[in-house]
């Protein structure tokens, strides 16, 4: 689960100070994650930004007190790539993101640094980790191998009825209508043409070039480490003329 926490924004996302109150990080924040923690999730990923004041990933009250004490949450906290600022295994971090290292970010979680620890805190960092895959079964049945594991990574089917469902619920209750001049919506029997504007209502989907390109997105998956690629998405002219096929209305439709 990811980011860990109030990590809403990507511009300037390694300077910005989230300031939150307890009372908002609880009631606003952190219920996706305590969600997360409740059904088992395995690891957390801390954010680039500052939480009041602390880089995330250095940050003992969201990592320690709220995170694995509050929430209970049994798995291991990894670092995203260069979000580690300081050694901070004491507050909570027990991963740093393998590849880490740059000329102007070095790795922090060095052999020196993890000499520095007792083998009582080396082992309280590496149980959760080796639990959690013993617990889903990483060692009898393997995935892949590092670093064999572009398929797998890229074209696997992750989703299911039951979570489509979902998606759809979610989406169909996440929808927040701010105007509604005339009592236009939802469409009525009497609407027999409908004009649809703009070039995002017919977006194209290319899978295939999304595949070939880790930070490649479009209008229906954002690029980079958190796409999901969904295998046929309904455009919003599609969708509102499959809707006028069965109502017996018409879509004008100008896509520049």
């Amino acid at each position: 689960m990811k980011h860990f926490v109030a990590n809403s924004q990507e511009n300037s996302r390694s300077e910005s100070n989230s300031q939150v109150d307890q009372r908002t990080l609880w009631e606003v924040y952190y219920p996706p994650f305590q969600a997360a923690a409740d059904a088992g999730c395995a690891a957390a990923m801390c954010g680039y930004n500052l939480v009041n004041g602390k880089y995330a990933c250095d940050n003992e009250d969201i990592l320690v007190r709220d995170l694995k004490q509050s929430m209970g949450f049994d798995g291991w906290v990894m670092s995203d790539w260069w979000a580690t600022k300081e050694f901070a295994a004491d507050e909570g971090l027990d991963q740093e993101m393998p590849g880490n290292t740059m000329p102007f970010d070095p790795a922090k979680f060095t052999d020196d640094n993890l000499d520095t620890l007792s083998d009582e805190k080396i082992d309280a960092m590496v149980t959760p980790m080796l639990t959690k895959m013993l617990q889903y079964g990483l060692f009898d049945n393997p995935v892949c191998e590092p670093p064999n594991c572009k398929d797998i990574e890229t074209k696997t089917n992750a989703t299911n009825a039951e979570h489509q469902a979902l998606a759809r619920e979610l989406a169909t209750q996440s929808v927040l209508l701010l105007k509604n001049e005339k009592g236009m919506l939802p469409l009525g029997a009497g609407v027999k043409r409908i004009a649809l504007l703009g070039s995002a209502c017919d977006a194209t989907h290319d899978i295939e070039g999304m595949l070939r390109d880790w930070a490649r997105g479009d209008y229906y998956a954002v690029g980079g480490s958190g796409r999901v690629i969904g295998a046929s998405p309904v455009s919003v002219l599609a969708g509102l003329r499959a809707q006028c096929m069965r109502r017996g209305c018409e879509v004008i439709f100008d896509g520049s």
